[in-house]
């Protein structure tokens, strides 16, 4: 299996970018990971809202292969714990599944088009959370679930 994080924009707060470096490594001992930064069409355009998220998800379908599962990040979506999640991936890989890619929109959140591409609409929380620090909260997860799955002494 491997797993794709894909997001609008580069983390820009270096403290951030680390951690998600740190975890990175981490998950890539467990199983394969990339990320894909794809550019944000807000810088310099002048779009805001329908038109804004619309650009973001052509942007991010392009790097979304059509044999991908993918996976929404979104405040509305279902909420699992870190075990629920680790029982999730392991249902993934039984399911045959080699391609995941977890989707971050944009500030304004994520087009139509993706959320009904995704075949799991993930909520990390019910509080608001900046998008650099919910790339941050998804690394930490994926590894966390990778290591339950693994049997590595990391979550308690």
């Amino acid at each position: 299996m491997k797993v794709t994080l894909l997001w609008v924009g580069k983390t820009k707060n270096p403290h951030l970018r680390e951690l998600c470096e740190d975890y990175l490594e981490r998950i890539r001992r467990l199983v394969a990971c990339e990320v894909i930064e794809v550019r944000d069409p807000s810088k310099g355009s002048g779009l805001k809202g329908p038109g804004l998220r619309k650009a973001e998800a052509e942007a991010m379908a392009k790097r979304i292969a059509p044999v991908s599962q993918v996976v929404s990040l979104d405040a509305g979506g279902k909420q699992l714990s870190s075990e629920e999640l680790a029982r999730w991936f392991e249902a993934e890989q039984v399911r045959g599944t080699r391609d995941l890619v977890f989707v971050i929109g944009g500030p304004e959140g994520l087009d139509d088009s993706i959320r009904a591409r995704a075949r799991l609409s993930l909520s990390l929380s019910r509080m608001t959370w900046t998008h650099e620090m919910v790339r941050v909260l998804l690394v930490e997860q994926v590894y966390r679930a990778f290591t339950i799955l693994s049997g590595v002494p990391y979550h308690k």
